[in-house]
Order: C-alpha cells, then structure tokens, then sequence
C-alpha cells in the first residue's frame, strides 16, 4: 500500500515540474498541522487499523513525501497544535521546525509528535502569522493549514448558546445527564475566530491553504467553515480528503499553485536513503533545469543504509507485535525483504494498547493523583480515547510534588555550595523545579576537607623514625588516611640525635667553664650543633714569654706586690704582705679591727686612756702621740729592736723603750741610714721598701718639724731638742705610775 501511495505522490508531483524556473530566493511554505485527538482515528470515521490507517499516520507519511519532492522549491517551517497533548488541550500551536526547515526536518516534525487535544486552529493561526511576519525575504510566503475537524478551543465562546465541534456533545442548554460532554466553551465552534485569522495574514500578503482531511468535512456545513477559512485567506475554497490517495494530491495541486521557482536540491551524483527504505539519486531535473532527488529501489533481501543499498539488518522478529501511541506494530516484511516494525492496529475508543495488543481500557480511578519524577499526574478521562489514563503536569519552579499536590519545595542547601561526607564531595545541585538536594559528585581517595579533595602533604613510611633538631619524630597514619611525622620526643640530657636514634655524648661539661690544655692552650666548654658540649680551644697563653694557664687564665710572670711580711692598714683593716703559692707577694687581708682600736701600721691600736696621765692599760705600751691621735704604742716604738723590733734587713736592737732599734729597721732590701732615735722617735734612718732611706720607722710619717716624740706625744709645741728635757721629766712620771 505505501509503494502504490509513493508512486502515486511521485507522479502528481513529477507532473508540476515544467512550471517551475531557477530563482535566487525561494518561496515559504509554512505547514501548521492539526494533531488533535481526533487524527488518532480513519479518515472513514472508522477504527484506525493496519489496513485502514489513522488520519495522522497517512499524514505523518504523505506531508514530508510532499516536502521531499519539492525540496527545491520551497523553504519550509512546521508548526503543530495543539501544543500539549493532553486530553482536549487548548495550548496554542508551536513552531517546532522554524523557517527554514528542510524536507528530512519536515519528517523528524512528523515524527517526533502524536495525536491528542483539542483544536485552537484561530490561535495557532495568529501565532503562525507572528512567526512568518519575523521571517525577512522577497519571496512569497503561504501557509498550509491541514485539519481534520472544525475548530475550537476558544474559551470567551458561551457555551449555553454556541454550537460545539465533537459529534454527541449539544450545547449546554440542551443538554442533560449523560449527554453532556462536559467540555463547556472548549467544544464551541470558533468559526469566525478561525476566519478572522485567515483573514489577517491574507492581508500581510500570505496565502492560507486549507486541506480538510476527514470524510466527516467533504459536504454540508464542516465544508463551508473551512471554505470559509479558504476565502479569508485567499485561496477560495479548501480542499478535502477521506483517504491517502485524496490527500496526497490535494497537497501536490496546492505546491504546484505556490510553487514559482527551483534550487538545486542537491548535488548532483550524490544519493541517500529515504525514511521508507528507498534509495534516492540526485539528478539534473531537465524540466527545471535544477537538481532533485530521484528515488530508486534496492534489490530484494537489501535496504538503503548510508545512500546505497546493504544486506538487510532486520529490526525485529517477523510477526512479533508492540505498542506505539496506543497503536498496534506488528513486525512485518518491509523494502528489499528486510522485517520491520509497521503500525497494524490503532486501539479504539474505550481501549489501550498494553503488551501487543488492544485491550479496554481503566487506567486509573478519576480523580486521582500522584507524583512522578518531575511533577504530578492527575488522572483524568480521555473523551477521545474513553480510557482513564494519567495525565502528567510538570511542578512549577520551586516546587516539588508531595502526596500528590505541587507544594513549595523545602531548600536543603545553596545552588553551587560543596561540603565533605566522609571521603566524598557533595555538591548542591538544583533540578529542573528549582529545588535543590546534595548530590556526590566525587569520591575522595585520600580525605575530603572544604568540600574538596584532599591531598597528603607528607610522604613517609609508618613506623620510620627520623631527627628534627635534638628530638626524634615517628611517621604514623592520621584520620584522613595520609602519613605525617609525629610530635619530636626529646633526647635525654648529654645526648643528641643521629639518623633517628638518640646517641650519648662523648664530653660531659658547663657551658662557658675554661681550663687549662697542654702546652698554655685555654680551653672553654662550648655548645656543639648536635647540642652536646665540648671542650673547645679558645686561646693560648705566652709560655714563651712567661705566661701560663691558671683555671683557664693566663698568668703573666710574678710582680711582687710588697715586702714579704710588711704591715699596713687598708681603712680600719690590717694587711700583711705573704708569698702566693705563685711565688709572687700578695697583701693578705686580717681581720678588721674590733671597735674602739684602729689599725696604725698594720696592726690594730687602742687610744690613750682619758685621765690626767693619759694611761695605757696593756702590759708593755705607752700612750704615744701620732697624727691620727693619741694611742697606746709598744714601749719599743712601731720599729723597734730589742724593746720595738726592727723588720728585716733593719739595724741593731734599739736602745731606749720609746726609741727605735739602734740602726732603725729597714724593708726587704733596704739598709739602716743611722741609730735609732730618742724617746718616742724612731730610728733616724729607717729603710723603705724600695731600699732608699727613710727617716721615720713604720709607715706613718710625722711632718718633718715634729721628728721628736715625746714632743708629740705630750702636745708640747717645741720645736728644738732643748725643750725636750722638761717633758721628759713628766713623762717619765706618768711612766711611773702607770707600772706601780
């Protein structure tokens, strides 16, 4: 049946060619096809079968063989309607193949939908005239109105008065019970809406063709509504068809009518496969002087694949059946032998095609909802069908379906945003209603942190050991799976460590401590870098010029500091000059003088007592005048020999009590001058320390006007020796009765 259809199409259309000529632009054919529920049924008003098709698979077949045969001669653009599905649906029709289309995107239009909804014919033609109104060009444009039915859908209609379009349905008015179809303003007859639109692209210059595909629109009244949509859009009257044949060439007259010019369809030599198996040749078209596509059949057993023809690759098992669009297919014997799918049966009213077959059909409870993927199905009963059937409806955006019913979505996070589950990444995705949830869009193989993937910034083995300053780190796994060194441990005291074990160290000292090395070496305790101490060299005494290491410090060669056993007085404290186990003489501190005594040539003094004779009461002493005061000296002076003692080195033992020794004592090194000296004076020429003369015995020299003691020692103010013998007289007295 499709072979004689094909052939039949190819002839009409063949028949045309002669009038058309080569031209720069070509004309718009803009197809706007009623897909209503209606097209689901034959064209003879029968039950749509494999021998007797529906209304929409005739047209699925015939309209884009109509756009294959002239596919040189127009530009092409596809509108269907309505534009959703659902049962009797009013959405206006939608542009699915765009100006320009060509004749392989006319057939994917056809094939990509199905029948069901009502008819908004006069609102898809006003959408139809916006369309082409955006489309710029010279060339003619014309619309090709296909319909099977009277149109509807016009909601500002009053349903109490108007006439409807669906056979068995009166108005509201005169209807009652089970005879109303419940449809209300959507089954009124919009024929002066539909005229109304003709009539407004006509007047922009573009033709309305009007096919009626259906035996129900070839007389009477459905007749003149659609001659009346012809009129008003320039074309006269419309055309009507009951079956394949009628279609087909009522479409190759109208695209002879429009059709003005010619392209070159393709280039010549080339070839391809048409949607029925065929083989197609481009060839020079001498009638037009353009290129077009001839067809050609391939031999038995084959089927075109890739514009030549191949073996047969068989679609299914022959006599195996399926479901298509509520149709029967059956597995049949196609082009060239080759087994194929072929629609056989179209369910009918009441029915559904399940498992292969036509069966009656309840598909739900009415009434009832529930949700899907995307939204909500709602079930409702199809008026064309007569089945109950799910009817789905997408969830506005930010909402989803719960229980049945669109509600507000609940957002569990911010569109974009990531975060860390365990070892995987999560992302906040949004679906298509706007909601959003976590998704995992990674799995981490390390760890996951900030809502990325980790990556171990330590490469170690477990277990290993290794040195970090003077403590010891130990590699170890933490929680997120990757080696790290651990806390370091510290060494003990005198140790350090060395690869990665502690070791003791060799030398055990203070730091800064010195001592001394051979040969004059100073040597100081220092820190080392493994933190260990040592003794390290830190200076060299002269030996060769005399200096030599003491504890750590250089001594140079001996400087005596005094006379070994001189006397002398440091504030109120004596010191006494002693040999330093150097060898060298050092003044030696003694205990300081107790109070009320003061020290007075290195030994420690009372002063004179406080009576009239200005006693001294220690055995062997007398009440001596001296620049500090007045003290109790030895009867032999500070210097004396015999009675006061001369120091080393001095002369002969003194003479008289208060003088000094006879040649006064001179220091280390020093030599008596003269004999000592009269009462209370000492020697007249005691040595120094240096070995020079010295005139005074001990170290606390009178003023030289004052050599005579007993002078000072009385307060006597005389300055010559005559004036010494008086005094001595009272001296001698007080003497006397200091020793009764």
């Amino acid at each position: 049946m499709a072979m004689v259809l094909r052939a039949l199409v190819v002839s009409l259309f063949l028949a045309s060619a002669a009038l058309a000529q080569p031209c720069g632009e070509l004309p718009v054919l803009f197809i706007v096809q009623d897909k209503s529920g209606s097209m689901a049924g034959s064209p003879t008003g029968g039950t749509a079968s494999t021998t007797n098709p529906s209304k929409w698979t005739i047209a699925s077949q015939v309209v884009p063989q109509m756009a294959s045969q002239f596919a040189n001669r127009f530009r092409y653009g596809v509108m269907m309607y309505p534009g959703a599905s659902t049962s009797f649906s009013c959405t206006t029709g939608t542009t699915v193949q765009a100006v320009p289309s060509t004749a392989s995107q006319v057939a994917a239009a056809y094939a990509a939908f199905g029948p069901g909804g009502g008819t908004p014919t006069a609102a898809s033609l006003v959408q139809a005239r916006a369309a082409l109104q955006a489309v710029s060009t010279t060339a003619p444009k014309h619309v090709l109105l296909i319909t099977d039915g009277l149109p509807n859908c016009n909601l500002s209609l009053n349903p109490a008065t108007c006439n409807t379009t669906t056979p068995g349905c009166p108005n509201t008015s005169t209807c009652s019970g089970s005879s109303c179809c419940g449809l209300g303003a959507k089954d009124c007859l919009d024929d002066q809406g539909t005229v109304a639109a003709a009539a407004s692209l006509f007047a922009l210059g573009i033709k309305v063709y009007v096919v009626g595909f259906d035996q129900s629109l070839t007389s009477g009244n459905n007749k003149a509504v659609l001659d009346a949509i012809a009129s008003a859009g320039g074309t006269g009257s419309a055309y009507v068809a009951s079956n394949q044949t009628a279609l087909a060439s009522a479409l190759n007259q109208i695209a002879q009518q429009t059709s003005t010019c010619c392209q070159n369809a393709c280039t010549a030599g080339a070839s391809r496969c048409t949607t029925s198996g065929g083989r197609e040749e481009c060839r020079l078209d001498p009638a037009t002087m353009c290129t077009n596509w001839f067809g050609s059949t391939c031999p038995p057993m084959s089927v075109c694949t890739g514009g030549s023809c191949q073996a047969c690759t068989n679609q299914c098992t022959l006599g195996a059946t399926q479901c298509s669009n509520n149709a029967v297919r059956t597995c049949v014997t196609g082009p060239g032998g080759c087994t194929q799918w072929q629609t056989t049966e179209t369910c009918s009213y009441g029915e559904v095609c399940s498992n292969g077959s036509c069966n009656s059909c309840t598909g739900c409870a009415m009434g009832a909802s529930r949700c899907t993927a995307t939204g909500v199905e709602e079930c409702e009963w199809n008026v064309f069908s007569g089945c109950t059937q799910w009817v789905g409806r997408t969830c506005p955006s930010g909402s989803v379906c719960a229980n049945g019913a669109c509600a507000s979505c609940t957002t569990a996070c911010t569109a974009g945003a990531k975060r860390c589950t365990g070892r995987n990444v999560e992302t906040c995705v949004a679906d298509a209603r706007g909601c959003t949830s976590w998704s995992t869009t990674e799995a981490c193989t390390t760890f996951c942190s900030g809502g990325a993937c980790g990556v171990c910034g330590t490469s170690c083995a477990n277990g290993t050991m290794r040195c970090n300053g003077n403590g010891i780190e130990t590699c170890g796994i933490d929680a997120n799976n990757c080696p790290v060194w651990g806390p370091a441990q510290n060494c003990p005291p005198n140790s350090y460590c060395a690869n990665g074990t502690c070791t003791s160290c060799a030398t055990t000292c203070t730091e800064g401590t010195k001592r001394c090395g051979a040969a004059g070496v100073v040597e100081t305790c220092q820190l080392q870098a493994n933190g260990c101490r040592a003794w390290m060299q830190s200076g060299q005494c002269d030996v060769g010029g005399g200096e030599r290491c003491e504890l750590g410090v250089c001594i140079p060669p001996c400087m005596n500091a005094c006379q070994a056993g001189a006397k002398r007085c440091t504030g109120n404290a004596p010191q006494r000059c002693e040999t330093a186990p150097t060898g060298c003489t050092v003044w030696r501190d003694e205990a300081a003088c107790r109070a009320g005594t003061t020290c007075i040539g290195g030994e420690c003094f009372e002063p004179c007592g406080m009576d009239e004779f200005e006693s001294c009461a220690p055995a062997g002493t007398i009440c001596t005048g001296l620049p500090e005061g007045k003290f109790c000296l030895p009867m032999g002076g500070l210097g004396g020999g015999a009675a006061g003692g001369g120091a080393a080195g001095g002369g002969a033992a003194g003479g008289d009590p208060l003088g000094g020794g006879a040649a006064g004592g001179g220091e280390a090194g020093g030599t008596g001058a003269s004999a000592g000296g009269s009462a209370g004076g000492g020697g007249a020429g005691a040595g120094r320390a240096d070995g020079g003369s010295s005139n005074i015995v001990g170290v606390n020299e009178p003023p030289p006007d004052m050599n005579r003691i007993g002078a000072k020692g009385t307060g006597c103010g005389c300055t010559e020796a005559g004036s010494l013998a008086p005094l001595l007289g009272l001296l001698l007295l007080a003497r006397r009765r200091r020793f009764i």
